[in-house]
């Protein structure tokens, strides 16, 4: 009988560094980031991986995508490599995937979506009031003062389109 050219101990070592690298904690599985990313809506989201993008050097994509329901920023560093942070919508685990292994980025983005939200002192967790797309980011909602625009003279009664005119 031969003896195998590769002891056992050594596959075993190899078996599990490959296992304990498949098996990693995603950054956004990691608190306080996961917290945070639960209390925010994906406006917010966004706005904070783009500014932590930059903030870590990288030239952000303007322009953003969708991909599978998911919001993609996309951005390029200075060596001409490529990055892509997916925002899954907020019951998807992990909440954003993706993106820089640069710690820095994550740890940024703890600390944004945290002064965006996660530190008030309503103990609600920085969440948004309600869950109809109203939260942090959003554009606000449009008043209706009967003017239809205009935003001129204190005089201005807006418009107020064809009631009574035939256009003739």
């Amino acid at each position: 009988m031969t003896r195998p050219r590769f002891p056992l101990a050594a596959v075993a070592a190899a078996v599990t560094c490959a296992g304990a690298a498949a098996c990693a904690t995603a950054p956004a599985m990691r608190s306080p980031l996961r917290e945070r990313l639960v209390s925010s809506d994906t406006p917010a989201v966004e706005e904070a991986a783009r500014a932590c993008l930059g903030d870590t050097g990288w030239r952000v994509d303007p322009i953003g995508s969708v991909s599978g329901g998911s919001n993609v920023v996309s951005a390029q560093n200075k060596a001409r490599e490529s990055t892509q942070v997916y925002i899954h919508p907020p019951d998807q685990k992990p909440r954003v995937t993706g993106g820089p292994d640069d710690e820095k980025f994550w740890t940024c983005l703890a600390a944004r979506l945290g002064a965006a939200g996660g530190d008030d002192a309503s103990g609600d967790g920085g969440a948004p009031a309600d869950k109809s797309g109203g939260g942090k980011g959003d554009r606000p909602a449009p008043q209706d003062s009967g003017d239809k625009g205009d935003k001129g003279d204190k005089g201005d009664k807006g418009d107020k389109g064809d009631k009574g005119d035939n256009g003739s």
